[in-house]
């Protein structure tokens, strides 16, 4: 089973219906994020219910059936110094996501671009699944 780092947009996208929910659930993959990263879904869960117009229950309760392993702050903490100094500077909302891919040294999934600038670590984009 391939192991990858999941971003937070990849999710959202999930959870509102997008191309991202076929591949989070194929199980040729074991899709990790942290729980910092499903905090930030969770800011988004209004803007998701309003946009798939889905009750907001629902969407709480599809992220929780989501294929995900969720690691806490523990598991990579010797990897956000490093992942600070790549990143902090973009965006501080990536420190966590980075640190983890850094740690298990899997892909990392996400649409966000300044991550192609990190050669660290390896990039997926959701086209990189078709």
């Amino acid at each position: 089973m391939i192991k990858i780092i999941v971003d937070a947009t990849p999710i959202i996208s999930a959870l509102i219906g997008g191309a991202s929910r076929e591949i989070l659930f194929d199980s040729t993959y074991e899709f990790l994020t942290t729980e910092f990263t499903i905090n930030e879904v969770k800011k988004y869960i209004f803007y998701i219910s309003k946009k798939s117009k889905i009750h907001i229950e629902q969407i709480e309760e599809a992220l929780e059936l989501l294929p995900l392993t969720i690691h806490s702050k523990d598991f990579y903490s010797d990897k956000i110094e490093k992942a600070k100094q790549l990143i902090e500077h973009i965006d501080k909302k990536d420190i966590d996501i980075l640190a983890l891919a850094l740690k298990t040294s899997n892909p990392l999934w996400s649409e966000d671009t300044h991550f192609e600038k990190i050669s660290q670590i390896n990039l997926l984009k959701t086209k990189d699944f078709f």
